[in-house]
């Protein structure tokens, strides 16, 4: 079925958006084969090429890769650990976040990539009226775009540019997108009060923190892993060609969760403050107006 052209694009965001969330919360397990292209044209009611398009996005970033006999399978993502593993995904507490009147999230990540999608599935979850939180307040900390990052870089020449290229372009993309996705709530007047900055500092971040309301507190480790990716060619820039680089393992990566009782001091509630703390000591004295996000 063709796709109108006004609304092309967003078709496309929105299938890369859904299929990016299922593979961060463990839909599709690692190295399991995704549906098909004419699969998901019939699920999501666009065409083929749309379908293609999400698809070669989630490729170029990262998530998926074409195998040949298997077509497209998750590179990377959860590994279906112990059922008696304390970790848990992004979805639930962000489903339960957006379902209060006052929503406060304070985020520390490497690239915004998965929050990104995360953040405009509850967006969508406000435009269809299933839920209507009275307020929004959004705190996003990310590296520098501006400082020799630590990682992503090169396995064989750690001066070569284009792993941190790459991120950049990544960064500015998804961190823009959730910006733009969240004040539209207030543009369109669903949510009444709508805050959302976006600050990076001088640090390649080797944890990935969320701070759901104030009460809960889901803490995960990058794990540095070598894989492959898209980079422009060096001999014809217009042009991609592979390239091997050392890599953090943050999509799809576990979260231990912790959560404040409120009144008594337990030994959660005493991490969830100093959660707190450490991401206010970081947002006031390191951190900085990210210009990107505008």
């Amino acid at each position: 079925m063709p796709d109108g052209q006004g609304s092309r694009e967003a078709k496309f965001q929105h299938v890369a958006d859904v299929l990016r969330m299922e593979i961060d919360d463990g839909t599709y397990g690692y190295g399991q084969r995704i549906p098909t292209q004419r699969e998901l044209a019939e699920r999501f009611g666009v065409s083929r090429d749309t379908v293609r398009r999400a698809l070669l996005d989630l490729q170029n970033e990262g998530w998926i890769e074409s195998r040949q006999g298997s077509g497209a399978v998750i590179a990377r993502g959860p590994h279906h650990p112990a059922a008696a593993s304390p970790m848990v995904h992004l979805k639930q507490y962000m489903d339960r976040a957006f379902e209060a009147s006052e929503v406060t999230l304070d985020l520390m990540t490497v690239s915004a990539e998965s929050m990104d999608a995360h953040i405009r599935a509850q967006t969508l979850r406000i435009h269809s009226e299933e839920i209507k939180p009275q307020s929004i307040a959004v705190r996003l900390l990310l590296p520098s775009t501006d400082i020799n990052l630590a990682l992503p870089r090169s396995v064989a020449d750690p001066d070569d540019e284009r792993p941190r290229d790459r991120h950049r372009m990544l960064t500015r993309r998804h961190a823009g997108a959730l910006r733009d996705a969240i004040l539209e709530l207030r543009n369109l007047e669903l949510v009444e009060d709508v805050s959302v900055e976006i600050r990076t500092m001088p640090l390649t971040p080797i944890t990935k923190l969320c701070i759901v309301n104030r009460r809960h507190a889901l803490f995960g480790m990058y794990r540095v892993v070598k894989r492959p990716v898209d980079v422009r060619a060096t001999a014809v820039p217009e042009q991609t060609e592979k390239l091997e680089i050392f890599d953090v393992m943050g999509l799809g990566a576990a979260l231990f969760p912790f959560t404040g009782s409120g009144t008594e001091a337990t030994q959660e509630s005493t991490f969830v403050d100093q959660a707190q703390r450490w991401f206010d000591s970081l947002w006031d004295n390191l951190a900085h107006e990210a210009t990107f996000g505008h």
